[in-house]
């Protein structure tokens, strides 16, 4: 089925429609939303509604900005998305990119977005006793990452 989105026209399957039985904080009464990727904004993806042609948030794979992100699942949200494998995971976590000023993007760490695969259940999960926040600067996150990759290869040497 086509959707008009705000990143434009998208071709969805029905197996490919992502269900927020909660929706998601801000956006409580959309239910179903499509994650698409494109050409140029990669590694940045697309989590856009199918229900409002103006609600689209850009994401990220967390690990890609911080490479020691940790995400600690609770009992009650593995039973939500019927999460039986770690495999069937796919974690992204949104991003904020100011207009005017994109260096300034940031990405929330506290609350990523969580996709069973299998089941196309997805649920924005807010870690609980979680040192991250909801406002990471991207270029900071980057930065203190590669700082770890460095001393980790010093270290092995």
């Amino acid at each position: 089925m086509v959707y008009k989105t705000r990143v434009g026209e998208i071709d969805v399957q029905e197996n490919e429609i992502l269900n927020f039985e909660n929706g998601i904080p801000g956006f409580d009464k959309l239910r179903k939303f499509a994650l698409i990727s494109r050409e140029n904004d990669d590694p940045i993806q697309w989590l856009v509604s199918l229900e409002n042609e103006l609600v689209a948030l850009p994401v990220i794979n967390p690990w890609f900005v911080c490479i020691d992100y940790s995400l600690n699942l609770s009992q009650n949200d593995l039973q939500e998305l019927s999460i039986e494998n770690q495999a069937d995971l796919k974690i992204v976590a949104i991003l904020t990119i100011p207009r005017e000023k994109p260096s300034e993007t940031t990405v929330n760490l506290l609350a990523p977005i969580v996709i069973n695969l299998k089941n196309n259940k997805a649920k924005q999960v807010i870690q609980e006793e979680s040192p991250y926040s909801v406002k990471h600067l991207v270029r900071d996150e980057i930065e203190r990452s590669k700082q770890i990759m460095k001393s980790s290869k010093t270290g092995s040497e």
